[in-house]
């Protein structure tokens, strides 16, 4: 029942705002509202609203508080583990997946990438990320860091509900303000490949992330 946003970017056509359905493509419900121990330990499917429920919560932006799920979730859709990602039930809309890592470099060398640097993890390319954050909402401290989006891609710092990260209590909601991170469909042992803007950087970042983290998530239309 949600409308979304559409950009083409070279010869995909992308989602130009994350995710934020409840349900899985075949109508069956993900679970949702796990406390920190439940979203720290389950191996399925689940989403979340950052700033929901009584979870640690860090704001970086006062265009609206972010811990409020409210505002959350009209800015920034919704933030799943990898398990929903990996479900196969589908995720995204029908005729619609989520990006594989490979979707991403096609975004990224699109963009002017080079395809010998899209491989690399860290920080790579040029201001592929400055063509892809939106031109406000972005953290404005030590400068201004919003993007172009000269991408139409629309990206916004949504943060993200971490696990088994070094410098974040797990399962508490962390980064607004500064970071986007989205899930890619490609998969590690423990951890699965994503995609991160960082406010103060123009390049975009690929590596690993816990599988039970919780991301946002971009759709890619179907190649016929």
């Amino acid at each position: 029942g949600y409308d979304y946003e559409t950009v083409q970017i070279g010869e995909q056509c992308w989602f130009a705002e994350n995710l934020r359905n409840e349900n899985y493509a075949n109508g069956a419900d993900i679970p949702s509202s796990l406390s920190d121990n439940q979203w720290s330990s389950t191996t399925q499917g689940a989403v979340a609203i950052y700033g929901e429920g009584n979870s640690e919560c860090n704001a970086s932006v006062s265009i609206g508080d972010a811990c409020d799920d409210v505002f959350s979730l009209h800015e920034y859709g919704r933030l799943y583990n990898w398990h929903a990602v990996n479900d196969s039930r589908g995720l995204c809309p029908v005729g619609w997946h989520v990006p594989s890592d490979e979707d991403w470099m096609t975004l990224e060398i699109s963009l002017g990438m080079s395809e010998s640097e899209a491989s690399n993890t860290g920080f790579r390319g040029t201001n592929q990320a400055t063509q892809m954050k939106r031109d406000s909402g972005w953290s404005e401290v030590g400068g201004n860091f919003n993007g172009t989006n000269s991408s139409g891609f629309a990206g916004l710092p949504g943060g993200g509900r971490p696990v088994n990260n070094l410098y974040w209590p797990d399962s508490g909601f962390y980064w607004h303000g500064v970071e986007a991170t989205w899930w890619t469909s490609t998969s590690g042992t423990n951890q699965a490949l994503q995609r991160n803007i960082y406010y103060a950087n123009p390049q975009v970042a690929r590596g690993f992330m816990d599988k039970k983290s919780g991301l946002s998530v971009r759709c890619v239309q179907d190649f016929e």
